[in-house]
């Protein structure tokens, strides 16, 4: 016997809210993970590829930094490679819209019309 589409039946709402929290719990660590190496000046990445977004309680300017490689090439020294902060701003920006899109999910799920079981 084959199953009838107009059988399946919503999710309740609780099902509904357990799978999100499941979801978005790697979403939270990532984003604890991310800034936490902000924070600490932690690399992102490993060998020739990592990188580092330079803290922003950290006033001390790159000038004298001292890279292992090549002088007066950083591309080809070992060890990170330091993004300005710059890419700090673009990381807000690109969290606060993840944000948004959460509590906008959020929203919409509290404010909405409520399905009768």
């Amino acid at each position: 016997s084959s199953t009838d589409l107009s059988e399946i039946q919503q999710l309740s709402p609780t099902t509904t809210i357990v799978v999100f929290i499941i979801g978005i719990i790697p979403f939270i660590w990532a984003t604890y993970e991310f800034w936490r190496r902000i924070a600490v000046g932690a690399s992102f990445g490993t060998g020739k590829d990592s990188v580092v977004i330079p803290s922003p309680f950290d006033d001390e300017t790159d000038d004298n930094l001292i890279a292992i490689g090549e002088d007066n090439n950083p591309t080809s020294s070992r060890g990170r490679q330091t993004l300005d902060r710059g890419a700090l701003a673009v990381a807000y920006v690109l969290f606060a819209v993840a944000g948004g899109s959460v509590a906008i999910a959020v929203a919409s799920v509290m404010m909405g019309p409520t399905q009768p079981m």
